[in-house]
């Protein structure tokens, strides 16, 4: 693996291990909530944090909008939102250790797999934001530092 690979798994490890703790702080009567309203709620945007990484690395390798489809349709219980994370990081982990052949995405946008591998650090630590954002206007307490 050569430094960009161990920057790489390293920063998205970190988003990880931050992702995990937020959802891990999140009480049951909370999941339904919305803190902005018309936006996801806590919930959704917890499985779409779950889900992230594998579902642009699908897409990157020429996944069909239907196939896309199907696989958010896939429901993720708020008890193993953790494990399923863990599963796309896993995933993550593999394409970035065994490289990948891209090809352009079903509305026509082409990049290189450093590029996909970057794309899907920069939209976890999106996500992480919205998910600590939410937290924060629920009242909840964190001491939790989400870089290194």
């Amino acid at each position: 693996m050569d430094e960009w690979q161990e920057a790489a798994l390293r920063h998205i490890g970190v988003g990880v291990r931050t992702t995990r703790s937020l959802i891990q702080l999140i009480r049951p009567e909370d999941w339904d909530k919305r803190p902005i309203p018309g936006k996801r709620s806590v919930y959704e945007v917890a499985v779409h944090l779950a889900v992230l990484l594998e579902a642009d690395l699908r897409i990157a390798t020429g996944a069909t909008a239907s196939e896309m489809a199907d696989f958010y349709a896939v429901p993720v219980p708020a008890d193993q939102i953790v494990d399923r994370l863990e599963q796309a990081f896993h995933a993550y982990e593999q394409q970035l250790m065994t490289g990948f052949s891209t090809r352009p995405t079903y509305w026509g946008v082409t990049d290189s797999a450093p590029g996909w591998l970057i794309e899907a650090a920069v939209h976890l630590y999106h996500h992480r934001s919205q998910l600590f954002d939410y937290l924060n206007l629920l009242g909840y307490e964190m001491d939790l530092a989400l870089f290194e």
